[in-house]
């Protein structure tokens, strides 16, 4: 679950954030955003958060909010792994776009620093029938982005959009699946001043 709230006010100063999923605490940020993970798939969660101030002081509970984990699906297989990767630009020798398609986590594809406008695609091989896509992002993350796929690497049609990532793990799962040979990643907003980095790009879809 990817959380997001307003901004609290304070006389003293907001020092951070607790978060209570079903009324424990599960969080501690001292941002506007926080990132829920290791929960039930098909699994509804109701969360509230409380500010803190500079001197200690907790706020109200805000309200409710509360929202269902996807299902897991039963079968699958990466079909990135090991596929050939293509990037818009890499930062230097060492982050090719194909480290985030080998399978190794301490690997990573990095773009050049300061702009937005950057992606990776990975080719599948075959057109596939797509219904999840992982995406493990170093620090550099993307705030807002695309998922797109296409069959011929030129005209691209938009499967996922996200305005409010934070980063780490973005696990999406597709209502219904989407067709193509190569599925892209395309960044729109730099969540840092440098480019993007993903550890790990990978795509599903049912065999």
């Amino acid at each position: 679950m990817n959380l997001n709230w307003t901004a609290s006010t304070d006389n003293v100063g907001v020092a951070g954030y607790q978060v209570f999923r079903g009324g424990t605490q599960v969080g501690t940020p001292t941002g506007t955003t926080f990132n829920d993970t290791g929960l039930t798939a098909s699994t509804a969660y109701s969360y509230t958060v409380k500010a803190v101030d500079a001197a200690g002081n907790l706020s109200a509970n805000s309200n409710s909010a509360t929202a269902t984990t996807s299902a897991n699906p039963t079968t699958g297989t990466n079909l990135a792994l090991g596929k050939t990767a293509v990037a818009s630009s890499v930062e230097a020798s060492g982050f090719e776009a194909s480290k985030a398609t080998d399978g190794n986590s301490s690997t990573r594809w990095a773009s050049n620093e300061g702009s937005n406008n950057e992606w990776i695609y990975v080719d599948l091989s075959v057109t596939q029938s797509v219904y999840q896509v992982k995406l493990n992002w170093e620090d550099a993350y993307a705030k807002g982005y695309k998922i797109q796929v296409s069959d011929d690497k030129t005209t691209w049609t938009d499967a996922y959009t996200a305005t409010t990532g934070n980063g780490a793990i973005d696990d999406i799962t597709f209502s219904t699946p989407k067709s193509g040979r190569y599925v892209r990643v395309l960044g729109v907003t730099r969540g840092t001043a440098y480019g993007y980095s993903l550890f790990d790009f990978e795509v599903y879809g049912a065999q």
